[in-house]
């Protein structure tokens, strides 16, 4: 099914159900009893990332009234049956319904470092955020102006939306002092709208020359919940890891496809290069490919793709086949090439899953100054179709299909190409979040992977891309093992 932008209205992904009518059958009868479950042992020491638990009595959604918790050995409430704190350290967690107990979960609040205000080296007008895309009503966003590198007191600009028709509108602003992580005392605007939607705001000095028109800040509001930011264990560095994006144009009436299918198998399992690269393989072939993304239909045209197999790297240098031998050779080369740059940004992204809807909120963090763009694709792996074969003579399992692209979101509205949502300018160091909200195709016909995904085979791969010389170009990747999993930075060793 079609991605939906993270303006669109989402039902709430909360589970809602009722609780058990006791009717005194013994619990064990049908192997269930009561069961309890917890959505992350680790969570940022903010008060605002939470450890959400649930519960089960022989397979019924209990309500948080229905339980009972211990933190530490002591009655504590839940509210909603959310854990969290501003205290870092490790809390033992027990839920309790009636007489019967849980296992003892441990949840690790981690130490984060919170804003940074100090003056920084840069020069005339900035606007930035604390985030970009929030919970309207529930989570906060502030406003931080800069002037020549200093913290500007919000009540010497005045704050504009620039809208569609190029026309300017005021609006008020209130705002707080902020104690930053040195023990500095600041004042912060408060971006509080009224409504859900997105807004391009800047400011302008009201004494003196300065302004940030040209670059424009887009913030959102949505009104589902979308899940915190995932934790940055080292907030100072920018040092990270690097991989290639490899981008393969494929298909299972494809009799050349095996060539390329064959060499990313063999890369795949070399100890040297095997996690130094993320593939998304994309059935554009032929439509009567189980794998086909519809709602990505014109995906191998916007590459420039006009033969098949191609293999495109970074979204940068686009290869051919040549034979197994060389596929692989040429591969290799590229991802030498690559990684020879060092990345100019890193990716961290926590993930929600539910009734067939993934929220995903994807953190950008800079490495050097530059303009940067996001890119989600859900990929689903374990597909079994038979793939046509021309001869390639490697022993690979060439009819199951791995890492073939169901999404591709990474094309804004009207754009004609796949390189990701804008982020904006972006200062070294600076973070910038956008959220994904993608819904899986779901039917009846289990056995038909046109219309029914398994969500337990899909997974997330998200990319930043950057401007350069000849264009904007993958810089960085990367990738989870399921819905749910949290990618945190990945920082050199």
């Amino acid at each position: 099914m079609k991605a939906f932008r993270f303006l669109m209205a989402v039902a709430a992904l909360a589970l809602v159900a009722c609780g058990p009518t006791p009717d005194g059958n013994d619990p064990q009868k049908d192997g269930q009893g009561f069961k309890a479950t917890v959505s992350t042992y680790t969570i940022a020491a903010d008060g605002q990332d939470a450890a959400q638990f649930s519960a089960t009595f022989d397979g019924v959604a209990l309500l948080p009234a229905d339980l009972s918790a211990t933190v530490n050995g002591t009655a504590t409430e839940l509210p909603e049956m959310k854990f969290s704190t501003t205290t870092p350290g490790n809390y033992t967690i027990q839920l309790s319904y009636k007489e019967h107990k849980s296992e003892e979960f441990m949840i690790e609040a981690v130490a984060v470092a919170g804003l940074d205000l100090s003056p920084i080296q840069e020069s005339g007008m900035s606007l930035r955020a604390t985030t970009t895309v929030f919970q309207k009503g529930v989570e906060e966003c502030l406003l931080i102006v800069r002037r020549n590198g200093e913290v500007l007191d919000p009540e010497k600009v005045t704050f504009y939306f620039l809208n569609e028709n190029g026309t300017d509108e005021v609006f008020t602003v209130e705002s707080k002092e902020v104690t930053d992580v040195n023990g500095g005392v600041y004042k912060l605007a408060i971006y509080n709208p009224t409504e859900v939607g997105t807004k391009n705001v800047f400011v302008i000095r009201n004494a003196g020359p300065g302004d940030t028109r040209e670059t424009p800040l887009a913030l959102t509001a949505v009104d589902f919940a979308i899940p915190s930011r995932a934790i940055d264990t080292a907030p100072q560095r920018t040092d990270f890891a690097k991989r290639m994006f490899v981008t393969q144009f494929t298909g299972t009436e494809c009799g050349y496809c095996p060539f390329f299918i064959a060499a990313l198998h063999t890369l795949a399992d070399d100890a040297e290069y095997g996690d130094k690269f993320v593939l998304a393989a994309v059935h554009t072939y032929s439509a009567a490919d189980p794998m086909y993304p519809q709602e990505n239909s014109d995906i191998d045209r916007v590459f420039g793709v006009s033969g098949y197999p191609t293999i495109i790297c970074d979204m940068k240098t686009m290869l051919n086949n040549q034979g197994y031998d060389n596929n692989l050779k040429q591969l290799k080369a590229q991802i030498n090439s690559s990684l020879a740059e060092a990345p100019k940004a890193g990716i961290s992204a926590k993930i929600n899953y539910a009734d067939g809807i993934v929220v995903a909120r994807v953190t950008v963090k800079a490495a050097e100054a530059g303009n940067y763009r996001v890119g989600g694709w859900l990929v689903e792996d374990g597909i079994h179709a038979m793939q046509y074969n021309n001869g390639c003579k490697v022993d690979v399992d060439f009819s199951t299909h791995e890492a073939a692209v169901r999404i591709a979101d990474s094309q804004p509205e009207g754009a004609n190409h796949y390189a990701g949502h804008s982020l904006g300018a972006m200062a070294a160091g600076d973070t910038a979040d956008y959220v994904f909200v993608m819904e899986l195709k779901q039917s009846g016909n289990l056995d038909n992977p046109k219309t029914h995904w398994v969500a337990e085979n899909c997974r997330m791969v998200f990319f930043v891309t950057a401007e350069s010389a000849g264009g904007t170009y993958v810089t960085n990747v990367v990738e989870n093992e399921n819905l749910t999993q949290t990618i945190t930075f990945d920082y050199k060793d």
